[in-house]
């Protein structure tokens, strides 16, 4: 799988790395969850995968993020791939209308999880190549407006993209499966009897290995202390300085 030529020498080897891993599992059908540390260049790997997607078949890409992400994203994508046409879905409700009307003449469409509650209807008319939820932790709730509204978009491939897959419970990775691959860790009743509860309450080993297997093939997490080597050597020190106070000087 060959990086595309825009991004030749910008990617790093692990973001190569994690481009394959996104575009290997799309291949198949499959989603997953690049779980990689903050500052590791998560929405770099994504743009990579909509940018190959655009050289080969030209599918459209739906990206859910908080509000305070959304032009983040936008400027992201506009620096490393600016043959990819970026829609910001954001303002008011006549605002957003007008927006939707031309959603059809671009590459990538951006949105925040509360609009998305408020506008999952007109979604409903559009078909998405990929659709990538940026801070998935967003939706550990899977009862929810938000959970349910990016659940029913109509999207061929989905990633989730977080830091922290799981940070209270094991319902918050089963309601990012059953977004990124419905029904791969079955109905919540049945995952909650078989790996949640013998795992959380009694430590059962062997359901907590059946589940490591399960999911294992579809969370791809790197740690900054695994690709220092591949940082810039200021953003090296800066980040050798916030482990030692993480790990009480350790390092």
């Amino acid at each position: 799988i060959s990086v595309p030529e825009q991004l030749d020498g910008i990617l790093r080897e692990y973001q190569i790395y994690g481009f394959r891993w996104l575009k290997t599992l799309s291949a198949y059908g499959l989603g997953g969850i690049l779980a990689d540390d903050m500052g590791l260049g998560k929405t770099l790997q994504a743009t990579a995968l909509m940018l190959d997607e655009k050289r080969s078949k030209g599918g459209r890409s739906l990206v859910v993020c908080p509000a305070s992400l959304v032009l983040n994203w936008q400027g992201e994508i506009e620096k490393f791939a600016p043959e990819l046409r970026v829609l910001a879905v954001m303002g008011t409700a006549s605002e957003r209308a007008a927006q939707f009307a031309e959603m059809g003449k671009y590459d990538v469409v951006i949105t925040s999880y509360s609009l998305i509650a408020r506008d999952f209807a007109e979604y409903q008319e559009h078909e998405f190549r990929y659709e990538f939820l940026d801070e998935a932790q967003y939706i550990k709730n899977s009862s929810t407006q938000t959970a349910k509204a990016v659940k029913s978009v109509n999207s061929r491939c989905r990633f989730a993209l977080t830091g922290t897959p799981v940070e209270n419970s094991f319902a918050e990775l089963w309601s990012i499966f059953d977004y990124i691959m419905p029904d791969y860790l079955f109905s919540y009743r049945y995952f909650r009897q078989h790996y949640e509860s013998p795992v959380v309450k009694d430590a059962n080993e062997q359901a907590k290995q059946s589940l490591q297997r399960i999911v294992k093939p579809f969370i791809l997490r790197r740690m900054k202390s695994g690709v220092l080597t591949e940082l810039p050597e200021k953003t090296e020190t800066v980040l050798l300085s916030e482990m030692e106070k993480e790990q009480g000087g350790i390092y």
